[in-house]
């Protein structure tokens, strides 16, 4: 049986196999309470959208593809759990943490008007370029600064519980970049390729509150402590591939 796989964002890899998936775009396994809160994309601009986790999906990866991403999906569970206790007991893998990222990024923007990144070759708008793709399936790796930027605050943040968000960074037709909120954690994924981000606020000034948007941003580190309560501190591990 042939199966149409066209409107699988990693179609261009040329293996798309089994039909289209129902994708979650952000893991469901990340949300014990199944609520999703959505804001800063095309489809909801403006507003802020409280969504159950089922809602949240679209037939944007075949079920090979969908498959392929499953270790960056648990990779990603894993260390989410660790932001939220505040200590992991194992290195994390960071490369994995990355790549689901970049899926993320990419499922929560396909199908849209900007392009992904800057500086990608045969990029299009609401599609993931040849060397994006190459990323989130471990082919490649981020490089000339791109990648995963953790950011500290300076002052408290105070999130909901298992609150986790994604905002896109658009700047002259292009999303540069992603901050993902981890349950208290802060990444920012820069696809702005060649020097090191200032700040999220010089980036895209007034998107964020001050405490993140003005918050150093530490590229890839290895390991940073964390405050969990009454002034007891835990460490978090990480190991990362560089190119």
């Amino acid at each position: 049986m042939k199966f149409d796989c066209s409107h699988c964002w990693a179609n261009y890899r040329g293996d798309c196999d089994r039909g289209m998936s129902d994708e979650h775009l952000v893991s469901k396994a990340l949300f014990p309470d199944r609520i999703v809160y959505v804001s800063g994309f095309e489809w909801c601009k403006g507003v802020e959208k409280i969504v159950g986790i089922n809602a949240l999906q679209r037939k944007i990866l075949c079920v090979k593809h969908n498959n392929d991403l499953s270790l960056a999906d648990a990779a990603a569970k894993h260390a989410i759990e660790a932001f939220a206790a505040g200590r992991s007991y194992s290195v994390l893998n960071g490369a994995l943490l990355e790549r689901w990222l970049v899926k993320t990024a990419i499922n929560l923007s396909v199908g849209g008007d900007f392009h992904i990144g800057y500086g990608m070759n045969d990029s299009k708008p609401g599609w993931p370029s040849p060397y994006l793709l190459a990323v989130a399936f471990g082919d490649e790796i981020l490089c000339a600064k791109m990648g995963a930027y953790f950011l500290f605050p300076e002052k408290p943040y105070i999130y909901r519980a298992a609150e986790i968000f994604v905002v896109p960074l658009y700047r002259d037709g292009r999303i540069g970049g992603f901050v993902f909120g981890l349950r208290g954690q802060f990444i920012l994924l820069s696809l702005y390729p060649g020097h090191i981000p200032p700040s999220i606020e010089a980036l895209v000034p007034g998107l964020l509150p001050e405490s993140i948007a003005r918050a150093p941003l530490y590229y890839r580190p290895d390991s940073f402590g964390v405050c969990i309560e009454n002034g007891v501190r835990g460490e978090i591990k990480m190991q990362w591939q560089h190119a």
